[in-house]
């Protein structure tokens, strides 16, 4: 198999530097130095959790090419031995945004900026690497036609980064009425969309007020699912988060203030939610300054975001006290959050009562199954792909071990691994 390890000084803006004056995608074969092994890899963990709620003790695991074969506790030689640490599926996050970055001002990218295409990408691949460095080894960005751009260089090269899959632009209201919807969704869909992003409720900072009527949303998810579509939207309140989950839409994004009749309709229905409770709020206090006076970055909105964050936390709580609701791991992570999207699992244990070991599967199988990706990702089983991290500590006695990260393995390939 391929195992390639990447010095901490990588520099993705001088790579592509050199690479986007020679091509873009066509031809790129290999960027980063590595070396084949054709005996197959073995690790052994001194705790592995399974990504379905199971765990073992001294594990070890055998992969060959990008696939995990063989799973056992037997004695014997490995490549990497892991046994003081805890091993799991490599991380899912359903919900970034890849290409926000911080612009030479050190503010919030602004759309008006005259920035190449190149340049985004090296931001975007920065942030990238940041968040495969981070656990993380699968992605959904949601909200920007350069993301499958992202997506392909990451494919189709060795550059270092999440497996991404992407909306590009979302559905808004905007788009128009539920014949428009129909046909940007057909777009979308010959455009390389992985699945379609709904604005069905304003920004939070303009109050997060529903934006889109029934027929609009139905229109939105009837013809996402027939394209073969996933449908993630985008709201808040009980009336457009029930209306969405009766539409057969996929999944709601945020969807912090709705009450105990739209949790059991969303048990009921299978949707899945992704509620962001702590690091999007944390990061925009720690970057207050180069988010303020762009758009609706302004003291009301940051205000409107403080009273988002207190109570999608007490909905949380009560969410999570029916087991039938289908909670995934989402960060809605932007400029300065990238990298440090391990810490939700922290806030939604500590501060949302959530059981670790439901966190760990929530950003594993449960969100491997969200994408469409359960047959492959999510598990550490036979016959799955070998992505993989390891942590220092136990994170089912101390959710703070998921911040701890030593081992990073995406398909089969080594990509941080400090002993």
């Amino acid at each position: 198999m391929k195992r390639r390890s990447f010095k901490k000084s990588f520099n993705p803006r001088r790579v592509l530097t050199q690479c986007v004056g020679l091509t873009i995608i066509y031809g790129l074969t290999s960027v980063a130095v590595g070396y084949a092994q054709d005996t197959p890899t073995t690790i052994r963990a001194g705790l592995m959790i399974d990504g379905t709620g199971d765990t073992r003790r001294n594990a070890r695991i055998f992969i060959s090419d990008d696939q995990i074969t063989r799973i056992d506790s037997l004695r014997g030689s490995v490549t990497y031995d892991l046994s003081d640490l805890t091993i799991m599926p490599g991380w899912i996050d359903t919900h970034v945004h890849l290409m926000s970055h911080f612009d030479g001002d050190g503010k919030l990218h602004r759309p008006t900026e005259n920035e190449s295409t190149s340049t985004s990408i090296i931001y975007g691949l920065s942030n990238a690497y940041r968040t495969l460095m981070s656990g993380f080894t699968t992605v959904q960005s949601l909200g920007s036609p350069l993301d499958s751009e992202l997506r392909d260089w990451i494919m189709h090269t060795d550059l270092p980064g999440p497996r991404v899959l992407t909306s590009r632009e979302p559905i808004t209201i905007d788009t128009g009425d539920a014949v428009a919807i129909r046909t940007r969704i057909r777009q979308l869909k010959s455009e390389g969309a992985d699945v379609i992003k709904v604005f069905a409720s304003a920004s939070i900072r303009d109050g997060g007020g529903r934006v889109l009527s029934d027929d609009q949303l139905n229109a939105a998810c009837e013809e996402g699912l027939a394209q073969g579509l996933r449908v993630a939207v985008h709201a808040y309140g009980s009336d457009v988060v029930s209306a969405a989950a009766r539409a057969g839409c996929t999944s709601i994004e945020h969807g912090n203030r709705y009450d105990d009749e739209t949790i059991a309709l969303l048990a009921d229905q299978g949707t899945y939610l992704d509620s962001h409770l702590g690091l999007l709020y944390d990061n925009y206090e720690q970057y207050r300054d180069r988010f303020l006076g762009i758009g609706n970055y302004t003291e009301e909105g940051f205000a409107l975001m403080a009273e988002a964050r207190r109570r999608g936390l007490i909905t949380f709580t009560r969410t999570i006290q029916n087991p039938n609701v289908q909670i995934v791991f989402g960060t809605d992570a932007v400029a300065g959050a990238h990298g440090r999207n391990f810490e939700e699992f922290i806030v939604r244990v500590r501060d949302g009562g959530q059981d670790p070991m439901d966190a760990i599967v929530s950003a594993t199988s449960r969100a491997a199954r969200a994408l469409g990706l359960a047959d492959t990702l999510g598990q550490i089983a036979q016959g799955f792909t070998a992505d993989l991290v390891a942590v220092d500590g136990n994170p089912l006695e101390d959710i703070t071990a998921m911040s701890r990260i030593r081992f990073v393995m995406r398909n089969g390939v080594v990509y941080r691994y400090e002993p």
